[in-house]
């Protein structure tokens, strides 16, 4: 957070609803699919799995009927590659 001076709360919160907006949209193309960007394993993926873990400082959490994007986090997260 120190690199990103100034932090606007406001600014933050304004844009909650974006992000909420695209977890169901991925949600949705998750519903038949494994991966984010087709049958394997990708930079795509890769990408999703730090935008959702960087979610937590901003205090945006998956909502829980989100499903898919949990099943997706999850499998990613459980990856020995992600702990590294």
């Amino acid at each position: 957070k120190d690199w990103e001076v100034p932090q606007i709360p406001e600014w933050g919160e304004a844009n909650k609803p974006k992000a909420i907006e695209f977890l169901r949209l991925l949600d949705r193309e998750l519903a038949d699919r494994e991966f984010a960007a087709g049958d394997t394993y990708s930079v795509a993926d890769i990408t999703g799995l730090i935008a959702i873990d960087f979610m937590k400082p901003a205090r945006i959490k998956v909502p829980e009927d989100c499903a898919n994007v949990l099943r997706w986090h999850s499998a990613l997260s459980s990856r020995p590659s992600a702990a590294a």
